[in-house]
């Protein structure tokens, strides 16, 4: 069975340039999108899955930067390259600082920014090939626990706030907590099975969905009731 075209999110307002890599992109065999501005990217990146992003750093509506840090503290690993003016360097600096995985420096070369690319692609399917990917939830099936419950299949959870729509993130955290009840779960683990990164040195995007779940699901921080954390190691789930 072949493998499932490699989707990329564009995020370029110049439109020459927009409508050359899409053009090229294609070519390759991938499915881009165009996102022309920050905030059109933001919500792409946040309801859909992407293999890659080519990220453009000056964009209306909210910068490449700002994206950038969006999506990292959101947990979104997925990977970044950017693409930078040839004279500021330290926009470089920053961009990887942030959370960029390469970038690439206009005007660029189209066959060295298609490499970066498929390399990219080809680092993000060997970490996949070790640690198994993003957790998939189950089709129709809801969890209950406490007052609470988190449906797998439409991404709805009963919270303190109500009925909300979870992350993607979120909810891979969840199918991991359900299937593991009253394990202790390292946080290498959680991102080898929810990210499909197990050695990516930033384990503190797994920390942000935590935070997140347990603004959901507990009314005290302190002694929380679900969501437990386990000094130095990483989480245990209790139903």
């Amino acid at each position: 069975m072949s493998r499932p075209a490699a989707r990329v999110l564009l995020v370029e307002d110049e439109e020459a340039i927009a409508q050359g890599l899409l053009v090229n992109l294609r070519r390759k065999g991938w499915e881009p999108v165009l996102a022309v501005d920050g905030g059109e990217a933001h919500r792409l990146a946040t309801d859909e899955r992407f293999d890659i992003i080519i990220l453009d750093i000056r964009l209306p509506t909210m910068d490449g930067f700002e994206l950038c840090q969006r999506l990292r503290t959101a947990g979104d690993l997925t990977p970044i390259l950017m693409l930078t003016a040839k004279n500021q360097p330290d926009d470089v600096v920053y961009g990887l600082k942030l959370g960029a995985d390469d970038y690439v420096t206009k005007p660029f070369d189209l066959a060295e920014l298609l490499a970066r690319v498929e390399g990219l692609l080809r680092r993000r399917e060997w970490s996949g090939s070790r640690g198994g990917g993003e957790a998939q939830a189950g089709a129709g099936d809801r969890f209950e626990f406490g007052e609470f419950w988190v449906d797998f299949a439409s991404w709805r959870a009963a919270t303190l706030a109500g009925e909300v729509e979870l992350s993607r993130k979120e909810i891979a955290v969840m199918r991991v907590f359900a299937n593991r009840p009253g394990q202790v779960i390292s946080r290498r683990e959680l991102l080898a099975e929810v990210w499909g990164l197990p050695d990516h040195p930033n384990t503190r995007v797994v920390d942000n969905v935590i935070l997140s779940l347990r603004k959901a699901f507990e009314t005290s921080s302190m002694r929380p009731r679900h969501i437990h954390n386990v000094r130095g190691v990483g989480y245990r789930f209790e139903p």
